[in-house]
């Protein structure tokens, strides 16, 4: 663009700042139309105060608001947007239909209070699609021109003011604006209360005075020589201007000068208007701020880090310069926040941020991307140098973090992507790196992983694993295993665990541990539980109608199901209901860590559950927190005991204590233990002289389809016989 927002500063009138706004607005639009308009009529109408048409300057209309998209606009405090058939959603608005436009975008003008005072708008023949770049220059546009439009305003009412009581020695003495009357040689005749306030001298000192008394010292001849000769010519002139108090304070002011003539025509007097706009400067600072920097951090943020990557890649193709990007993403970082609040979390952020900041040199481009995410851009890196970087990084990041009282452990995982002819966006750049970060994260905590054809081959995996589960629950594709549980004082079998199976046409098998991370990761998890319970259910139905009424089931719950259904608990009633399936038979399992870790939320829905007869067991009991006041917090009917566990129970004479003592424990505290995981009868024979109470693992049954269960149910006395 050939015009900056700064030329709207050096306008000498509204009419030249509104004019100059459109053709911004045309230069980088293209639009067909674009109009200011003010309001009028009490908020009931729209009048333009300048308006183009394919670039050239229009006559100006006034139209009513009403069942209008500026309608929309004015009632939104965010850009207003129609890409497309905005004629079509405003049937009653006359213009559109007769000016034949497709796109419109619109931003409110606001006053200091924030009430609308006009709108600035943009309407096109075309479709658009507007980028989100080009709607944050809108909006930056819209918000000079609302400043612009409020001074308007200001003056235009203080005008009005004036005409109306003819009491200008009252708006002179109580005018918040600084007024100073000279003569025709310019010397100072009378300055106002106000003027004595900003400036720091009293009217006495002033008095006879040249103006020249105020002056910074940052305007040049050729300055003041353009102001006199406006003023000369127009009779007026308006700009900033940098003057001095009488502390020495330079500050920034907008200053207006009127020329006065009498009768006669020749000049009388000169009065000037000012008022500090040194608020105004910090805010348009802060928005530049805003526009390009992370508040909390002051690192660059998100759009401001693309931009700088975007060049970076032009650069490359242009010239061969190397570059790498590291994406690095906090562990756990959710759980400190969860721990200890979001006030000590932004205080881990701001940390980090600073070790970050001691690892890159000045031509890197550092931001924080979101979240306890961060970007580093290594400018005319070779790869060598990037992986030294990283593990800089990761040295410096993973050192604990003491707050006050508090030591914060901290770990982070690397991704890195080195620049090539393939990568042509930004987007392209950091997804690379961040598939990398990805990969490092799933291979273990502090580590560096650098992007390959194998991380994207698994992203790519990931992604056609994800659409092909979300058309397998809505086909109903997916199907349910039962594993038996085996009730050691029986030696029956008394409750099948249902566990969810898939095996794709093209795929083959897709095995749990697979798509149940996928679909927890891309919000599949609800409705895979859903499948699960319903079918699972709609079984043991079928075992009860065969005799087996005895037979419970147990069914996986994840914490994020729990979370994210609106009615989790009246969900599951409502299933047990269609089914007719009596509460005490269905057990809900939930890991050991979900049940300690879950909002309070989570644990009151079990609580109501448990209270309705369903029984809740507590999974892989030993491999999470396992504190054995958690056996006393959380109200539990099982607790299973982690197949690693079970696995080590024959070599491992500490796990054998762990068990026994925890069964023990267990079995006073009213609740029963399930061993998972047994393969051998020496497993089975360990547990059962520890009054184990339930033991399930490949020893008895591998998971089965429905029909093998009922075939197993068959054999009634299978499992009695080796106890």
């Amino acid at each position: 663009m050939t015009l900056s927002f700064n030329a709207l500063y050096q306008t000498n009138s509204s009419e030249q700042a509104y004019e100059l706004a459109l053709s911004m607005i045309d230069e980088v639009f293209a639009a067909k139309y674009c109009f200011i308009g003010r309001l009028s009529d009490d908020g009931l109408r729209v009048r333009t105060t300048a308006f183009h048409c394919q670039g050239q300057i229009q006559d100006n209309l006034e139209y009513d608001l009403e069942a209008t998209p500026c309608s929309d606009a004015m009632n939104s405090v965010d850009i207003c947007i129609f890409q497309d058939r905005v004629a079509a959603l405003f049937p009653q608005d006359a213009m559109l239909q007769e000016l034949g436009i497709s796109a419109y975008v619109g931003m409110t003008l606001r006053d200091v209070a924030r009430r609308p005072i006009g709108i600035l708008v943009a309407m096109f023949e075309q479709p658009q699609n507007f980028s989100v770049k080009s709607q944050q220059w809108f909006q930056d546009l819209a918000f000079i021109v609302a400043a612009q439009a409020r001074h308007d305003i200001d003056i235009e009412r203080k005008n009005a003011m004036l005409a109306e009581l003819s009491l200008r020695n009252i708006v002179f003495e109580q005018s918040k604006e600084a007024i100073m009357i000279t003569d025709a040689e310019n010397k100072i005749l009378r300055v106002n209360p106000a003027f004595e306030h900003y400036t720091g001298y009293s009217e006495s000192e002033l008095l006879g005075q040249s103006p020249g008394v105020l002056s910074s010292g940052r305007h040049d001849q050729q300055f003041y020589a353009n102001m006199w000769q406006q003023l000369h010519t127009h009779g007026h002139w308006r700009g900033e201007v940098y003057n001095r108090r009488k502390t020495g304070e330079v500050f920034p002011e907008e200053l207006s000068i009127t020329v006065n003539r009498d009768d006669q025509g020749e000049i009388s007097h000169y009065i000037g208007l000012f008022r500090d706009i040194s608020d105004w400067k910090e805010s348009e600072r802060q928005l530049r701020f805003y526009a390009s920097q992370e508040p909390l951090t002051g690192l660059h943020n998100r759009r401001s880090f693309l931009e700088r990557v975007e060049q970076h890649i032009s650069l490359y193709h242009e010239q061969r310069f190397p570059s790498s990007l590291l994406f690095l993403n906090l562990d756990r970082f959710k759980d400190i926040n969860d721990l200890y609040g979001p006030e000590v979390g932004d205080k881990v952020l701001v940390a980090v941020a600073l070790r970050l900041q001691h690892c890159v040199v000045s031509s890197d481009v550092l931001s924080r991307y979101g979240g306890d995410e961060f970007t580093l851009l290594l400018a005319n890196s070779s790869a060598q140098q990037a992986y030294t970087c990283a593990q800089r990084i990761l040295t410096h990041v993973c050192q604990p973090i003491r707050l006050g009282e508090l030591n914060i452990e901290l770990s982070c995982s690397l991704g890195i992507a080195h620049i090539d002819e393939q990568i042509n966006s930004a987007t392209v750049f950091v997804r690379n790196a961040n598939h990398a970060m990805i990969s490092a994260k799933r291979a273990q905590s502090q580590s560096i992983a650098v992007y390959s054809d194998e991380i994207e081959g698994q992203y790519l995996r990931k992604i056609q694993l994800r659409d092909k589960l979300a058309k397998a629950l809505k086909a109903n594709e997916l199907s349910v295993a039962y594993q038996p549980i085996v009730n050691f004082r029986s030696g029956k079998i008394t409750k099948f665990e249902a566990l969810a199976r898939w095996h794709d046409a093209e795929l083959g098998t897709i095995y749990p541990d697979e798509f149940i991370a996928i679909a927890e990761e891309f919000g599949l998890i609800s409705q895979l539980g859903e499948f699960v319970l319903q079918r699972a259910l709609a079984d043991l139905s079928t075992l009860h109608k065969r005799g087996y009424r005895h037979i419970c089931v147990s069914v996986n719950r994840s914490a994020s199901e729990l979370n994210h259904l609106l009615q989790p608990v009246e969900a599951i009633l409502a299933a047990l209901q269609e089914h007719q399936i009596a509460t005490h038979q269905l057990t809900i399992e939930v890991t050991e860590s979900v049940a300690i870790g879950a909002h309070k939320q989570v644990q009151d829905q079990l609580n109501v559950l448990r209270d309705k007869g369903v029984k809740v067991a507590l999974d892989d009991f030993c491999t999470g927190y396992s504190s054995l006041s958690n056996l006393i917090d959380l109200r539990a009917d099982y607790l299973k005991i982690d197949k690693s566990f079970t696995h080590q129970l024959l070599s491992e004479h500490k796990h054998q204590v762990v068990i026994a003592s925890l069964i023990n424990i267990a079995s006073e505290l009213d609740m029963e233990v399930i061993a998972e995981g047994v393969e051998c009868a020496e497993q089975h024979q360990q547990l059962h002289d520890y009054g184990c109470h339930f033991s399930q693992g490949y020893y008895y049954s591998k998971p089965v389809s429905l029909p093998q269960a009922l075939a197993l149910l068959e054999q009634a006395n299978s499992f009695a016989d080796i106890l």
